[in-house]
């Protein structure tokens, strides 16, 4: 066998370990050529790179972000660590390597996902499998950027664009008008009351609204505003979904009025809006014994939370919010995420044609050639 021979009494077997040539003796022809088998066995798995399933596990455990200015919290990191189990780890074999993902691969698991259903019995939409390809894409990139991919396949998945031969339109978000908001908060019990005025008036997220505390509603100063610093999520405080989620947000008079009444007796910790006995509000019994009930009284029976803090977008944008102002009051990371979110709100008007002229530029060509001349004088 090559790579084995004698050597006096004994056997030698020369194998590869970490790229350098090595040598092991053995008693018999047999216990050498076992010893060479297994080197050369491991070899070529360390060469062949870490299964993608001990490398995701791994990956996710310790995944921090993309950088400084943007690290994911604990509760991002669990529902990454939920969706590579549900799907990407369920899809592909333990024995998958890392290196032997391809775009063909890639491809399939996107087309598995499209056929796959969710609780209500439908297949996946479009968002959801966008959902379950994120951590994947996040880990393979990783992987590459750690040179244990030859290729950069996380470009290679290609997300559904299922129209079923509809005509492309915006993933419209439902609103209530004013009229219709008007009728919701008239059927919300007083004592909740102030709590669903503050999500409509702020855009908050229901999580963000129920972690408030009393130190958190700033009412004494000259622009009285609630600072959203962190969420309560399934009963677990954690801070805002994102860094952007940490913002103060203006309220009105009115609602000022409401909350100081709350703040009254109050430690500068405790819960701003709670339940009984002190305990933290839980947005489940809130939809059920609260919302759902008013919405149907108000005739706007699919009205929930969320409907709340569109309803909040599509006021600012009524009102003339440009699209940065926006992004920064509901907390999102960009503002092309906004745009992509609410930008069939907007008006799709462009205005009158714009004319090159000189008159209509307001200046012309000799004020424009002073205008050079004194950059030229104060540069020079």
């Amino acid at each position: 066998m090559p790579g084995v021979y004698a050597r006096g009494s004994r056997w030698v077997a020369i194998y590869v370990e970490d790229g350098r040539q090595r040598r092991c003796s053995a008693a018999t022809f047999r216990a050498a050529r076992e010893l060479k088998v297994r080197a050369d066995a491991d070899e070529a798995a360390r060469r062949a790179g870490p299964t993608l399933h001990s490398y995701a596990l791994e990956w996710v455990d310790n995944y921090a972000g993309r950088g400084a200015h943007d690290v994911i919290n604990d509760r991002t990191r669990r529902e990454y660590r939920r969706l590579l189990i549900t799907y990407a780890l369920q899809y592909f074999p333990a024995d998958e390597r890392l290196g032997d993902l391809d775009g063909q691969r890639l491809r399939g698991f996107v087309d598995w996902l499209c056929r796959q259903h969710g609780r209500d019995g439908h297949r996946l939409r479009d968002r959801s499998v966008h959902n379950a390809l994120l951590p994947l894409r996040a880990c393979l990139r990783h992987a590459h950027d750690a040179g244990l991919a030859v290729d950069d396949v996380g470009d290679a998945i290609v997300l559904p664009r299922r129209r079923q031969g509809r005509a492309h339109e915006f993933d419209e978000r439902r609103f209530l008008t004013r009229q219709q908001l008007a009728r919701l908060l008239a059927e919300i019990p007083e004592r909740w009351r102030t709590l669903f005025e503050l999500l409509a008036s702020t855009g908050l997220r229901i999580s963000e609204a129920i972690g408030l505390r009393v130190m958190d509603a700033g009412l004494d100063s000259d622009a009285p505003c609630v600072h959203v610093r962190r969420a309560i999520v399934n009963g677990q405080l954690t801070a805002p979904k994102s860094r952007h989620g940490r913002r103060a947000i203006p309220i009105n008079p009115d609602l000022v009025a409401r909350l100081r009444t709350l703040k009254t007796g109050r430690a500068e910790t405790a819960l701003l809006f709670r339940g009984a006995h002190g305990a933290v509000l839980r947005p489940g019994n809130l939809r059920y014994r609260v919302l759902i009930p008013a919405a149907h009284r108000a005739g706007v029976p699919w009205a929930r939370f969320h409907t709340l803090r569109h309803t909040c977008a599509a006021m600012l944008i009524d009102a003339g919010a440009s699209p940065l102002r926006l992004q920064r009051w509901m907390g999102h990371h960009s503002a092309a995420f906004t745009l992509d979110t609410y930008g069939h709100l907007l008006g799709d008007d462009l205005g009158p044609d714009l004319e090159l002229g000189e008159s209509r530029c307001g200046f012309t060509a000799d004020a424009q050639r002073s205008r050079t001349t004194n950059r030229c004088c104060v540069g020079g």
